[in-house]
């Protein structure tokens, strides 16, 4: 028996078990739900969040919007279900590009740290540019790994965005 017997059959075992476990690592889950975000397909960013999954607000995004004084968190599906509409209605483009920083997984836990760059292009032609960072804890469920909560640093603009109506 030559080696070549012995290898191509043990690779091949390795390829197909390979290409049908993988699942997305945590830090492509947060990379994929920022570009789920950027194609505007909230439903396919909602997806990713985990039932019950938490937002944390550390202070407002946009200059003249207020957070609730009594809790920095917010149910995260409801808060992107409200926002991204929002946003969308609001913008010709918002752009949001996670580059992971660190990854730490154990068992069904996982954090993820990331800096986010936004570019947003407002219906009026204003643009900006921020940069700010973000932490995402994940849960696996079942065979996947979902966004449970993330809370970021991001600092409150100069720039009101206008809504809709102001097209």
């Amino acid at each position: 028996m030559n080696n070549k017997t012995i290898w191509l059959p043990l690779l091949l075992i390795v390829l197909v078990a390979t290409a049908h476990g993988a699942e997305p690592t945590p830090a492509a889950v947060v990379v994929a739900f920022n570009k789920s975000i950027s194609d505007r397909k909230l439903d396919t960013a909602l997806a990713m969040l985990a039932n019950g999954s938490m937002q944390y607000t550390l202070r407002a995004a946009h200059a003249g919007a207020t957070t609730g004084a009594d809790s920095m968190t917010s149910d995260l599906k409801n808060h992107w279900r409200t926002v991204g509409p929002v946003l969308f209605g609001a913008t010709k483009s918002y752009d949001r590009v996670a580059t992971v920083e660190q990854t730490h997984a154990e068992c069904d836990l996982a954090t993820v740290w990331a800096r986010i760059a936004s570019k947003t292009v407002e219906r009026n032609g204003k643009q900006r540019s921020d940069q700010f960072s973000e932490v995402y804890l994940l849960v696996r469920s079942g065979k996947q790994w979902q966004i449970g909560a993330i809370a970021g640093n991001r600092g409150t603009d100069s720039l009101a965005v206008e809504g809709p109506d102001a097209r």
